[in-house]
């Protein structure tokens, strides 16, 4: 009995990388792409001539990154979805060029890499945007939202006045989707939860609401167990090229997801790389001048095996789209991205003289929430280093 019991032990994790197409009839629909130990993309031809492309992402074998861009202006008192309105914080974060950040995320984590989309819905179409819809990154919530289109008290619409928010939470175990809660702020409030971001459950999407459902571009998510056992496992995205969000969203439920369904920033924002295919889908440019341009983003999700990276240790900071100087007693998100294995210091640096010790020593997850105590001048400096090698830094200049 033994034998039998350790036999089944030994074949469960190769007989669950089957999951899918052995439940699913679906997904015989589906020509593969790309296919690793963790993470599978794969292609649909739908009847009306539209693409969908199904990512599907085994969260305890991929790593998940918020990337999002550095903090012009902290928006103080300006959130009005995390615990109260007009009661926290909604940043101004820089608008990045999707190649560019591609691009950073490559030279990071190398083949490491599977792939990338656009994520968090955004405010305005300038050099930085602030988010519409609260944010968690890394144990750090970073933005309250300001979206008028949501439970507020005077919404541009009398549709979102009472509509349910939705949160998508994972960590390296598993993902959900929940009902989020902007008096108490859960499931953000909650110290377990590390990673999420809020969004709209796909049917309150203002282009299915507002917009008689119209046909576009969308990213829709929904997450699936794998194994049989509590929790899951898998996120599933559908991107489509041209589709209503009902067709999107049914092509998750013929692939078995029972629960809530999310969209993120879809329509011309919408952004798709795979390291093997390229860019699949990319945010168009406008064809009329006076109109925004959609290829600056201010939120992406990166996705990449947790195996050992073979690049050079690397820590990347870019300067805010405008001069930006942290005021003293008022809160300030030190953001960066890095591939490092070991912790960070976080100093400041009038030229090369040492100001302030800001943190001596920090996890290395790309967010610090920090308020000066001093007024700060033109000219300081943030040096972020490595704990272990501080030759290895980058700096954000003020």
């Amino acid at each position: 009995m033994k034998v039998v019991f350790h036999l089944f032990l030994f074949l469960l994790p190769i007989l669950s990388s089957f999951w899918i197409a052995q439940t699913s009839n679906s997904l015989s629909s589906y020509q593969p792409l790309q296919s690793i130990d963790g993470a599978a993309l794969y292609k649909k031809e739908l009847t009306n001539g539209n693409e969908a492309y199904l990512q599907v992402i085994n969260v305890g074998k991929m790593h998940i990154d918020q990337i999002i861009g550095e903090v012009d202006n902290m928006g103080l008192n300006e959130g009005k979805y995390y615990k109260g309105e007009g009661k926290y914080y909604s940043p101004f974060f820089k608008q990045k060029l999707f190649s560019e950040v591609t691009d950073e995320y490559k030279k990071l984590y190398g083949n490491n890499v599977f792939s990338m989309i656009n994520c968090s819905f955004f405010e305005q179409y300038q050099s930085s945007s602030q988010l519409s819809f609260p944010i968690k990154l890394n144990g750090v919530v970073i933005t309250g939202g300001t979206s008028p289109y949501g439970p507020i008290k005077e919404p541009k619409d009398k549709y979102y006045s009472n509509i349910r928010l939705k949160t998508l939470v994972w960590d390296n175990k598993q993902a959900y989707i929940t009902d989020y809660n902007r008096v108490s702020g859960s499931p953000l409030n909650q110290n377990e939860v590390k990673n999420a971001i809020v969004t709209y459950q796909y049917s309150d999407h203002p282009a299915k609401v507002l917009a008689q459902n119209q046909v576009n571009k969308y990213q829709v998510i929904g997450t699936l167990d794998k194994d049989g056992v509590k929790g899951n496992e898998l996120l599933l995205i559908i991107t489509v090229k041209q589709a209503t969000l009902d067709e999107a969203a049914d092509l998750l439920r013929k692939l078995g997801v029972k629960g809530d369904i999310i969209t993120v920033d879809g329509g011309r924002s919408t952004y798709l790389f795979n390291s093997q295919n390229g860019n699949i889908i990319v945010p168009k440019l406008s064809n009329v001048q006076e109109n925004p341009t959609f290829r600056n983003l201010p939120h992406y999700l990166g996705f990449r095996k947790k195996s050992k990276n073979q690049v050079a240790p690397k820590i990347s900071i870019s300067q805010p789209a405008a001069k930006v100087l942290p005021k003293k007693d008022q809160p300030y998100l030190i953001l960066w991205r890095d591939n490092l294995n070991g912790d960070v210091s976080i100093k400041l640096y009038d030229g090369d003289k040492l100001i302030q010790n800001i943190s001596s020593r920090t996890a290395s997850d790309g967010v610090y929430e920090w308020i000066p105590r001093i007024s700060l001048k033109e000219g300081y400096s943030i040096r972020i280093s490595s704990w272990n090698n501080r030759n290895i830094f980058g700096k954000l200049q003020f």
